[in-house]
């Protein structure tokens, strides 16, 4: 992993495991799409995520972050009673 511990979500538990299968040839690219919900050229994609940095690679990296069109705090939520 990275230099924090990341834990990964079950969706990308799933994820790993199909992708592991494809690798060691146990399931086709074509058959992963299936399970995985995605297209040919995102199981290959994925398949060139899992070989350079691993299972790590599966983990979103914007996890823990403040999103990029977050509202900021004094212009956050007003009261729907006032106009």
């Amino acid at each position: 992993m990275t230099e924090r511990q990341r834990l990964m979500s079950r969706k990308e538990v799933d994820r790993l495991r199909c992708i592991q299968a494809v690798v060691s040839k146990q399931l086709g690219q074509a058959d992963a799409t299936r399970p995985l919900g995605l297209s040919v050229r995102q199981v290959k994609r994925l398949v060139a995520c899992y070989r350079q940095p691993g299972a790590s690679g599966f983990v979103s990296g914007h996890r823990g972050k403040r999103p990029n069109n977050a509202i900021a705090a004094p212009f956050g939520r007003r009261d729907a009673r006032r106009p």
